[in-house]
């Protein structure tokens, strides 16, 4: 096949990103802060940069390498455009949120239990070789169980039954950056802006759930989603205490006090018990002891959290279980979005790539969303190459509200 123009390449990626989104882009450049009046023309190139996973080229350099040396001048972009990076993801994901949001409210009871609306916070490590990265830090990876060097990436999921997509990712620093915030801290500004964002559109939390591990399980981030309306299911540890029949007992405490009740069934070797406590700060929330019996016999006890007295004991290990989503989606950005690959030195060129990373995963999710049926992550991103590669435009329609 002929080798496409540079040209070419740009209004495949423009014409794939407005039929996915429905948006006009040189208006979102502008709206998301970056100097447009300064080179309109450098500024297409940032479509083809984002859907650089899907293209022959591996690097940036590669492709000024194929399309002309001025490509480079990217690079400054990606330092210097972090927040404006930053600002693209959310003016091209919330509304998508917000959008499914309003979908799920007006839908029927059928539609509701497949569509329901879910938030997914977990963080992941991603290991560096190189020495003059800023503020590349070390970092204990327990999969390896020893430390390594690299940077630590929060990933926020929206889900709406198999419609998952990234709604926000931030790169966490270390203390010696004057930025530094901690991920507990990170998690309730993500909260707060989602509750801002709402009252703007005047639609409500209050069926969205937000799920996330026992390290973001913190009163700072309970609080704060239960101020925005979001219904919290996660897993206490062990520095949380409730009342439990008259006494002050951590979650380890009360799993040692039911071990030898009655259980109830929720699955094949999995048990439960449910239980309506008093949280000092929480106030009256349901906890759920889990009991899991592995092939080797082996017994495993577990807490659940919910701040709902409505959800029942299968609803919340359901709803905990779906947390593996961001898991999944993790591991599918590595392998197919080169997330974590990037090889740039600069701290801002890093965050950019980031959300870069999260808008290719948007643009998958939106892709897979209109497809006739249901495709996996795996093919899509092959189809979007495929399309990009014969120079071919989907034929979409944009979404309901835009």
């Amino acid at each position: 096949m002929e080798e496409k123009s540079s040209r070419e390449l740009k209004l495949i990626s423009t014409t794939l990103f407005q039929q996915l989104t429905g948006k006009k882009l040189r208006t979102l450049v502008i709206q998301s802060g970056f100097a447009y009046y300064k080179s309109p023309h450098l500024f297409q190139w940032l479509w083809v940069f984002i859907l650089l996973p899907f293209l022959e080229e591996d690097s940036l350099n590669e492709l000024s390498e194929k399309y002309g040396k001025q490509l480079r001048k990217l690079y400054p972009i990606l330092i210097n455009y972090s927040q404006a990076f930053e600002k693209l993801l959310h003016l091209l994901a919330l509304p998508v949120f917000f959008d499914e949001l309003a979908k799920f409210s007006q839908g029927n009871e059928s539609y509701q239990s497949r569509h329901r609306p879910m938030i997914i916070i977990d963080d992941t490590k991603t290991e560096k070789s190189g020495k003059i990265m800023e503020f590349i830090h070390r970092l204990f990876d327990h999969v390896k169980g020893t430390y390594i060097m690299g940077y630590n990436p929060v990933v926020i999921l929206a889900s709406f039954g198999d419609f998952v997509f990234p709604i926000s990712i931030m790169l966490w620093l270390p203390k010696t950056h004057p930025d530094h915030r901690s991920k507990n801290d990170m998690a309730c500004d993500f909260i707060d802006q989602l509750k801002a964002e709402s009252q703007n559109h005047d639609c409500s939390l209050d069926h969205v759930e937000i799920t996330f591990d026992s390290a973001y399980c913190k009163q700072k981030v309970v609080r704060a989603a239960q101020n925005a309306g979001l219904t919290v299911v996660s897993k206490p540890n062990n520095n949380h205490t409730f009342e439990f029949e008259g006494q002050r007992l951590s979650p380890k405490e009360i799993i040692e006090k039911v071990k030898d009740r009655a259980w109830l069934c929720s699955g094949k070797n999995n048990d439960y018990q449910r239980f309506e406590l008093t949280h000092p700060v929480y106030g009256q929330v349901v906890l759920i002891v889990r009991r899991r019996i592995l092939k080797n016999h082996k017994i495993i006890y577990d807490v659940l959290i919910c701040n709902k007295l409505v959800y029942n004991g299968v609803q919340i290990n359901t709803r905990y279980r779906k947390r593996w989503e961001v898991e999944l989606h993790i591991k599918y950005y590595k392998q197919y979005l080169n997330f974590g690959k990037g090889q740039f030195e600069k701290l801002g060129a890093i965050q950019s790539h980031l959300y870069c990373v999260a808008l290719a995963g948007l643009v998958i999710a939106l892709f897979r969303l209109r497809l006739p049926r249901k495709v996996s992550f795996r093919i899509a991103v092959k189809r979007i190459a495929k399309l990009i590669y014969n120079g071919q435009s989907p034929s979409f329609q944009p979404l309901a509200g835009n």
